[in-house]
């Protein structure tokens, strides 16, 4: 089958894309988990910003697709709608799939159009359901055994039970594949950039997290031997810098320093990687962990700083994760203490 991929082309206000331009590593991790028979395309309309409609067409009259997949994001749904709309006017026949934060969390906002829109929600983790999804449209037969999926009937929508968080260690979920990129352009400050994952997941209760509530509390690792051949894969198509998607790679600090250490070792550190890392983290093991960074070449840490004040940290239910901790207690926070190690010069971030 012909299967197009779309992420929308909506971009976060703090992420202009004229410094900015980051791929959907969901497209191409969906691509590298279907049947090796399946003729993938994928696309990150976030290249696109100021032609998204003839792309679209384009890309829809070249490729003929009879799965087209949208990765969408809460502030992205009105876009998605409206692609869906396009894709529906040219290629009536195809299937319409969703997946991603916004159709898990909230499925009932694409499943009210009665006459059309969409066919199918990937809901949590995508890669397997998709893949068992194309196995059920090829093998034309039902679908009530697939978990994860919602599909539409003659009834109206029926959701099936919930697929379990996969554990990233036993090799079920494949290596991405971006050779099935059909645009071109990403960069970071001026870089090619790529994305890769290490971990999914976060085993903390926040409040406000959407993580925690599409994978519950949980924490899965990916082997270093995968992780470096995901650097090298990248680096060889041009990368030279990476942005770390992981939900919370500082969770497990002696694992994110083996890591570094890993990164030195394969002189993978020529590049420039950016990570997000907890305010915690960075000031319990800063002083050693951030020599070990720079040293394998981390540049840039997106720094998970939620509120300073201790009242609203308790009404967000994060108050563990921005405390310093001293055998077993926590006498302080972790943010005023970092801001006077940083006053005294005693830490310096990554130049």
């Amino acid at each position: 089958m012909n299967v197009l991929l779309f992420s929308m082309p909506d971009s976060f206000e703090h992420m202009p894309p004229i410094a900015i331009r980051m791929p959907n590593g969901a497209l191409t991790s969906l691509a590298g988990n279907v049947d090796s028979h399946h003729r993938v395309a994928a696309a990150d309309l976030l290249l696109v910003q100021n032609r998204v409609r003839e792309t679209v067409e384009r890309l829809v009259a070249e490729h003929q697709p009879d799965i087209v997949g949208l990765s969408v994001m809460t502030f992205q749904r009105k876009t998605a709608k409206g692609i869906i709309d396009l894709v529906r006017t040219r290629r009536p026949h195809a299937r319409v799939v969703v997946g991603g934060y916004d159709p898990s969390l909230a499925p009932e906002a694409y499943t009210e159009d009665p006459d059309g829109g969409v066919d199918f929600i990937v809901r949590g983790e995508g890669e397997i359901t998709f893949r068992e999804l194309l196995r059920a449209l090829e093998a034309q037969r039902g679908y009530d055994h697939i978990a994860g999926l919602s599909y539409r009937t003659a009834d109206g929508f029926r959701h099936n039970p919930a697929r379990g968080v996969s554990g990233l260690e036993d090799g079920e979920i494949r290596p991405p594949r971006r050779d099935v990129r059909v645009l071109g352009g990403y960069t970071l400050l001026g870089r090619r950039v790529d994305v890769i994952e290490t971990s999914r997941g976060c085993t903390f209760d926040c409040s406000f997290c959407s993580i925690i509530e599409m994978r519950g509390r949980n924490f899965h690792t990916y082997s270093f031997e995968r992780v470096l051949a995901d650097i090298r894969d990248a680096r060889d198509r041009g990368a030279r810098s990476i942005f770390i998607v992981d939900d919370n790679i500082t969770l497990n600090v002696r694992r994110f320093e083996a890591l570094c250490r890993a990164i030195i070792d394969a002189e993978l550190h020529d590049l420039e990687y950016t990570v997000q890392a907890m305010t915690s983290a960075i000031a319990n093991h800063g002083e050693r962990l951030a020599r070990l960074m720079r040293e394998a070449g981390f540049r840039y840490v997106f720094l998970g700083i939620e509120n300073i004040l201790e009242e609203d940290l308790r009404f967000l239910r994060a108050e563990s994760k921005n405390r310093e901790r001293e055998n077993g207690r926590c006498p302080a926070s972790a943010l005023m203490r970092q801001k006077g190690r940083v006053e005294e010069g005693r830490i310096s971030g990554p130049s």
